[in-house]
């Protein structure tokens, strides 16, 4: 009896072992991840791109496993990787590497040049779903170089986190069910960099400003002076289409409409109701000089200060 009873009480015993090593391999691998932006250089708005020098870091216990190996860089390239020797830290494995890797950004171009941007690393496992492997992290450590210099642009702070990317697919994998859905543990640090005054506002609209108050100076000359009354006006509407051209230049294709488009919109359009106002003023003077004079006067002083008004309400809304 008391050996049935041993008997059973071992077999009891393995069966929970058993099922508590099962429950063990069921847990995913836990990979503690972190990284340091050393340099931001060739930041691309026009082309959506940025380089990006940082250091990477992996801690993690199983020793079956490397997530330096396997892990990618899923919003960008990586042009070069410097990895350092693989070591232990109080059991745990750990190594790093220096990545050097051209990022896509999708740009906020909407406020530019009043812009916030977001420059974002992704970081993913490339063989693991989150059955077999989570990323931890490490928002400790995770830093910006403080010495950073972007063209135009400060660093105002940045953030780590993880988050759970979802692939509809099973890659062409006739094995696995037409609707199979992969899930991947997703490392993401993120820098937020803004303007750090109006300077570059006033320096990419400069020439927008001056040819309209340029426009308006035509109202200081006789509506009967065609040559410079009209003159004036269409030589300023030039200079702002170039001056167009050459901001749009600068950013990538919008289906909507940026700041810049609202400046140079609100320039042209004031600028062509100078020239309607000259046109008017003309038709009035050969009738009654002195009307038309007083009209040339008030538009010297209203035209600036609407226009003063207007280009501060696109701005600041």
């Amino acid at each position: 009896m008391f050996r049935n009873l041993l008997a059973l009480a071992l077999l009891l015993f393995t069966g929970l072992s058993a099922m508590a090593a099962e429950e063990a391999r069921a847990e995913p691998q836990k990979v503690i991840v972190g990284t340091y932006i050393n340099q931001i250089t060739g930041l691309n708005l026009k082309e959506k791109q940025v380089t990006v020098d940082f250091y990477v870091w992996f801690r993690w216990d199983a020793d079956d496993i490397n997530p330096l190996d396997s892990f990618e860089v899923m919003n960008g390239t990586i042009s070069s990787k410097e990895p350092t020797p693989l070591r232990k830290i109080k059991d745990q494995n750990y190594i790093s590497a220096r990545i050097h890797a051209v990022l896509n950004q999708a740009w906020d171009i909407s406020r530019f040049p009043l812009d916030k941007q977001s420059i974002r690393i992704e970081i993913e496992d490339n063989d693991r779903t989150v059955e077999n492997l989570v990323y931890v992290a490490d928002t400790e450590n995770t830093e910006v170089n403080p010495d950073i210099d972007i063209a135009g642009y400060n660093v105002s702070k940045t953030t780590a986190g993880i988050m759970e990317k979802t692939y509809r697919t099973n890659y062409g994998d006739i094995s696995l069910p037409k609707a199979h859905e992969s899930r991947f543990s997703r490392f993401v640090q993120e820098v937020q960099i803004d303007r750090p005054n109006t300077v570059y506002y006033f320096k990419t609209f400069s020439t927008i400003f001056i040819s309209c108050l340029v426009a308006f100076l035509a109202f200081l000359v006789k509506p009967v002076d065609l040559d410079p009354r009209f003159g004036l006006g269409i030589g300023a509407l030039f200079a702002v289409v170039a001056s167009y051209f050459i901001v749009a230049g600068e950013l990538p294709h919008s289906t909507g409409f940026t700041l810049s488009d609202k400046i140079n919109m609100a320039s042209m359009g004031l600028i062509f109701l100078s020239l309607l106002q000259s046109s008017v003023s003309l038709m009035i003077y050969e009738r009654d000089a002195a009307k038309a004079v007083r009209l040339d006067r008030i538009s010297v002083i209203v035209f600036p200060i609407a226009y003063v008004l207007l280009c501060a309400w696109i701005t600041v809304g």
